[in-house]
């Protein structure tokens, strides 16, 4: 039986048309063309969602894709925008975020809000302040989660009202407790944009809103969720969007894990993983992405590839930074992936020697209690090869010396017009003499500019595309996945675990005794 309404998603570059699940009712794509069935979307559509992604960066919401959306507001129809959707209804976005000047894109001014620079990462709760078709229960809780760059929303007329408030407890990396306007309608409220990730997935009061709005009973929900499933069992058999890249079809395997560290920020860990992660769905593995810390943010060009949401285990809390505690989280995710990549904040040291703060608080002390392959990657551009090399063998040495389990290394942003062949074996040795393998020599690319920066503006098809290109070509994958393994969970005393590491700087192997320095003296 046709089901009487139907639910368009914007599917278009930049969009992250698996990031959540929609409550489970689109029921159509959008493409480029702006045809549902060969005809305009705006005759076929009772409602679209454009969700969240970078499409204001990208700026792939075009003059056809505008129309009818334009005309489905016209006619009184509903939309929905989520984050990056709700950019691209309002009347401007500023995002000059670390430029001295604003850095305006212009939305379609289907509401009278400016969008500006804020960073907020939450799981959140947010109150319902006002009506719109996504509820009309005003005072009602509803939860989800913040995961944007550019969220500070100013009213500037009276095409606009507040609907959604949420609760924040972290803005722009800082504990900063506050309400924040999450959501806003225009004055009919057929238009709403919300910054509010997995609202309809968290939230039955905003699916119930929506089926008031739409005139649809529980029997017709039903069959809307059947056609739901098969497109989004089509979105999912694509790597990106619009690329025609098909991955493998294998069957579900024993799920292993690989964390990758880095020296320290700014070594392209994202880059890495974006680029391993999707070559590693095209040749057939359920790939899950899992964040140290709160900063979801760096997961989503990954997501953008392999097509999968975000999670409560998407983020695992270190201190007062993430969401889920690591064994609950690693317990989630193993259950839905087979091959799972954690990307670790800052250096794997890093936090360590803060005694203030709630344990673990390092990237280092849950690769401890997991027990699992760690891929260190080693950025050389700033320090050349050599210093490179000499900060990872010091690296590796430590991470073993604390009992854990550094396996594999990649090079990044090399130079490597100069090495020779002995250069490179010498590399090889250097680097096997301490128990690790050499996976990867990436070389310097040109991935910094503006629309290229997960945490500043992405143009995630670009970033995506480059990245698997990089993985292909420079990663041994195969190297990769022998080296990873199931996480095995160990009960660790973190307050002795910090102990060894105090000793273990002040007795670092190559120390010189106080005794023996008064006798060079």
């Amino acid at each position: 039986m046709p089901i009487r309404r139907r639910i368009g998603l914007a599917y278009l570059p930049g969009a992250l048309p698996c990031f959540e699940d929609f409550g489970n009712l689109p029921t159509d794509l959008v493409c480029k063309d702006g045809l549902v069935d060969g005809k305009p979307a705006s005759d076929v559509l009772d409602m679209m969602i454009i969700p969240g992604g970078s499409l204001v960066e990208s700026q792939s919401v075009n003059p056809v894709v505008s129309r009818e959306i334009l005309k489905m507001a016209e006619s009184g129809k509903f939309l929905l925008g989520i984050c990056s959707g709700f950019q691209v209804f309002a009347s401007r976005t500023d995002v000059g975020r670390l430029s001295t000047v604003p850095i305006v894109r212009e939305g379609l001014g289907l509401i009278d809000a400016e969008v500006q620079p804020l960073v907020c990462t939450d799981q959140i709760n947010a109150q319902i302040v006002d009506k719109s078709f996504i509820s009309d229960v005003v005072g009602g809780e509803v939860s989800g989660f913040h995961c944007h760059t550019y969220g500070k929303v100013t009213l500037q007329g009276n095409n606009a009202k507040e609907v959604l408030v949420s609760h924040i407890q972290h803005a722009n990396y800082r504990r900063a407790p506050q309400d924040l306007v999450s959501g806003v309608a225009n004055r009919e409220g057929n238009v709403v944009g919300v910054f509010v990730h997995a609202l309809l997935d968290q939230n039955p009061i905003i699916v119930e809103g929506i089926m008031k709005a739409l005139d649809v009973n529980q029997l017709e929900l039903q069959e809307i969720r059947k056609v739901n499933a098969k497109l989004v069992s089509d979105i999912k058999g694509e790597i990106g969007i619009n690329t025609n890249v098909r991955p493998a079809v294998v069957a579900k395997k024993t799920p292993v894990m690989v964390l990758v560290t880095a020296l320290g920020s700014g070594s392209g860990k994202t880059f890495l993983v974006t680029g391993m992660a999707g070559a590693l769905k095209k040749r057939g593995y359920n790939v899950g992405l899992i964040k140290l810390g709160g900063d979801i943010r760096d997961s989503v060009p990954a997501l953008y590839l392999v097509k999968e949401p975000i999670k409560s285990y998407s983020s695992i809390k270190i201190s007062e930074s993430g969401w889920t505690p690591v064994k609950e989280a690693i317990e989630q995710a193993c259950g839905v992936h087979d091959f799972l990549f954690v990307e670790g904040a800052m250096s794997a040291f890093t936090g360590l020697l803060n005694s203030k703060i709630t344990r673990p608080a390092s990237t280092l002390e849950v690769a401890a209690s997991l027990g699992v392959s760690i891929v260190v990657v080693v950025t050389c551009d700033k320090e050349g090869i050599e210093g490179g090399l000499v900060n990872v063998l010091n690296y590796v040495n430590m991470l073993k010396m604390l009992g854990v389990n550094p396996t594999g290394v990649i090079l990044n942003k090399m130079s490597t017009s100069y090495l020779t062949e002995e250069d490179n074996q010498v590399i090889k040795q250097a680097l096997e003499n301490v128990g690790v393998q050499l996976i990867g020599v990436v070389p310097s690319m040109k991935i910094e500019k503006r629309g290229m920066i997960p945490e500043i503006e992405i143009c995630y098809e670009e970033f995506g595309m480059q990245a698997i290109d990089a993985a292909e070509r420079y990663i041994n994958l195969e190297q990769l996945v022998k080296l990873a393994k199931t996480p095995n969970q160990n009960m660790i005393d973190y307050v002795a675990f910090v102990e060894k590491f105090k000793k273990l700087l002040i007795n670092y192997p190559g120390s010189i005794p106080k005794r023996a320095e008064a006798d060079c003296l």
